[in-house]
């Protein structure tokens, strides 16, 4: 494995041993797959070697790694097969969740279990809740010292299989907690637990060995102390965990892309047709190229989102973007996998036939690509201020053509009252047509050229529009987006005010023009 930069020595040392480690029990594995087994054998190996405690302090049985270590481990082991997968969904269902939001005597109780090899699962979706997660409905009621949980959960990795469950379920049923979603709470669930059962397994596309079920929580009794922090935390908790989860999934796509890479530059340079290698023909290589190139771009990500991480910075954006990009990636490249190595690519008798089959889940689990792509939009519109601030266009005042200036070389008018502020408005809003004639403004870009208070312009503006000089797009009452009308534009200035003609029209085409 390549080390970056920024790597410490003991990053280094654990790539190069886990890298060896996975290719010496890759046949394990697959082995494993084809029996339809788990290789708790294997599984017992990775924790002898104490990865399974990977982000574990040393006090709790675990490795004490960070979160650098935590994403090299993932890389590599996500080549193992189930246990690769099996060892993902413990680190971000459960473990995660009680080694950060744990009090010191649930730590001391779960987190040793954890490093000692014992699976964990999460558990958010259900049969009506799904990217909607604080739609959830599964219902946590106090009595006493205890909790009674009745729903159910679905989608849940390792169903059965987990010793510990993280479980959120409602508190607090009302409109207000829902709107300050404070309506959630996290619980620590055991299996064996009265009440808790796995209701099914499903069949899947891919998780080849992994079982992946819902759970019946029929009048489950929690104890108090199995509440992860302060009631109505849970969504909180929820959404960091994810943030997690996306670090882990990230790194698992790194190692299936450059497990990608590795199958079609072996196979299409020693498969022949036409009297050549099929890697001669372009198409191949371009294949080959994009997913080299998703490759070096998600481990950039993925690193760069533990590095953030291991800094004490909560990465929302990239943690975002990692998970989005990466699946995404992985997606297409099994695609182009295929495509490249033929009908030999389709048979099992690959790995990349089961990674594509995988990659659907990567682009639905932990998060839609599409509920990713709107939360990182909504957010970075407000996170990234000064990156996306609103360029400042004006006409040039001999060309005529749209330049970009900056806010502090606008020379700002006071806003008059009556007509004459009214005409003050229109002017501002002709002079945007000016350079964009397509758009409408919002208030903040016409304040930044008159010197105004909003109930002042809102006013105005409702006059303009009774008149039929402007036309508003309202967010309830409130004017949100506001243009001339064509009669506001004459209004404002004078036809020939409008006029650009490219030089070459006036030297060359004047006769069709004038």
């Amino acid at each position: 494995m390549e080390p970056l930069p920024w790597w410490k020595e003991e990053h280094k040392s654990l790539a190069e041993e886990v890298e060896n480690f996975v290719e010496e029990n890759r046949g394990r594995a697959e082995e494993a797959l084809w029996k339809n087994e788990y290789p708790m054998d294997l599984h017992k190996k990775i924790v002898e070697k104490g990865w399974w405690g990977v982000v574990i302090p040393r006090e709790y049985g675990g490795m004490g790694g960070d979160y650098t270590s935590v994403a090299i481990i993932s890389e590599y082991i996500s080549n193992l097969g189930s246990v690769g997968g099996v060892f993902a969904t413990t680190l971000f269902g459960g473990l995660y969740q009680i080694l950060r939001f744990g009090n010191e005597e649930q730590k001391a109780k779960s987190l040793p279990k954890f490093a000692k090899g014992t699976v964990g699962a999460v558990c958010i979706t259900e049969p009506y809740v799904g990217s909607d997660a604080a739609g959830a409905e599964t219902i946590a009621i106090k009595e006493g010292d205890k909790y009674i949980i009745n729903g159910k959960k679905r989608f849940i990795t390792n169903a059965g299989m987990a010793d510990i469950y993280v479980v959120y379920a409602v508190t607090d049923p009302s409109s207000k907690a829902r709107k300050s979603y404070s309506h959630l709470s996290a619980f620590i669930l055991e299996k064996g637990m009265k009440g808790f059962h796995v209701e099914k397994i499903n069949e899947l596309q891919g998780f080849d060995g992994l079982l992946n079920g819902y759970l019946d929580l029929d009048h489950v009794e929690v104890p108090v102390e199995n509440r992860l922090s302060e009631e109505g935390q849970g969504w909180w908790i929820l959404v960091s965990g994810l943030n997690f989860e996306r670090l882990v999934i990230g790194a698992q796509q790194v190692g299936l892309l450059r497990e990608l890479a590795r199958y079609v530059a072996f196979y299409t340079r020693r498969r022949v047709q036409f009297n050549q290698p099929t890697f001669e023909y372009e198409a191949n290589q371009y294949k080959l190229a994009d997913i080299i190139i998703d490759y070096r771009i998600t481990r950039l990500l993925t690193y760069y989102t533990a590095y953030l991480m291991d800094q004490g910075v909560d990465p929302v954006i990239d943690a975002n973007v990692l998970k989005a990009f990466s699946t995404e990636a992985v997606e297409k490249a099994s695609r182009d996998a295929i495509q490249a190595m033929g009908g030999d690519g389709w048979t099992k008798f690959y790995p990349v036939e089961a990674i594509y089959r995988n990659a659907k889940l990567g682009t639905i689990g932990g998060g839609t690509s599409e509920v990713l792509k709107r939360f990182i939009v909504r957010y970075a519109l407000t996170a990234m201020t000064d990156d996306l601030k609103t360029p400042i266009r004006i006409s040039h005042p001999e060309l005529k053509v749209p330049i970009t200036v900056s806010e502090k070389s606008i020379t700002k008018e006071k806003l008059q009252g009556g007509e004459e502020g009214e005409m003050e408005i229109l002017r501002v809003l002709a002079r945007d047509y000016l350079v964009n004639p397509g758009l409408f403004m919002e208030l903040n870009d016409i304040k930044r050229f008159i010197e105004c208070d909003e109930k002042q312009l809102v006013e105005i503006i409702n006059s303009l529009e009774a008149k039929g000089l402007v036309k508003v797009l309202r967010d309830r009452d409130k004017p949100r987006l506001v243009k001339a009308t064509y009669d506001g534009l004459r209004k404002a200035y004078p036809r020939e005010y409008y006029m650009y003609f490219p030089r070459w029209v006036k030297e060359k085409m004047s006769e069709y023009i004038f």
